[in-house]
């Protein structure tokens, strides 16, 4: 039986990572794994019920070399599940660029988009309202 699955994010900076997502949408770092420089290579964040990890792009492609790139370029979107979504956009684009506006997209669903700091594109909806 399948229980659950976390996105495992490749970036650049680890640190940087989890200051955005703790500054900019209240995460919190749950665990996290030193690099042999005094970094992060590792960090597992939640909030709610969202759990995301953040890995290092070398420290992933050593691990999955099927995963090499040279340079990083995110190819999915995160889609997240509200329930007070205008609360949540009001909240948000007093600190971040809205990428894509509040829309009522062709499936009915409403919802908008930022982007992280290494431009993963994170969209919010709400459940409708049948």
């Amino acid at each position: 039986m399948l229980k659950s699955m976390t996105p495992n994010l490749m970036v650049e900076n680890v640190e940087d990572t989890t200051k955005f997502y703790e500054s900019k949408l209240g995460f919190i770092t749950a665990a996290s794994v030193p690099d042999d420089n005094g970094g992060l290579q590792f960090a597992i964040m939640i909030k709610d019920e969202l759990t995301l990890m953040f890995q290092e792009k070398n420290n992933l492609i050593a691990e999955y070399p099927i995963l090499t790139t040279d340079e990083l370029h995110p190819s999915i979107s995160l889609y997240i599940q509200t329930d007070d979504l205008e609360q949540l956009y009001s909240d948000l684009k007093k600190n971040l660029t809205i990428y894509t506006d509040m829309h009522t997209t062709f499936y009915g669903a409403k919802e908008f988009a930022v982007l992280d700091n290494n431009n993963y594109v994170l969209t919010f909806t709400e459940e409708r309202k049948q």
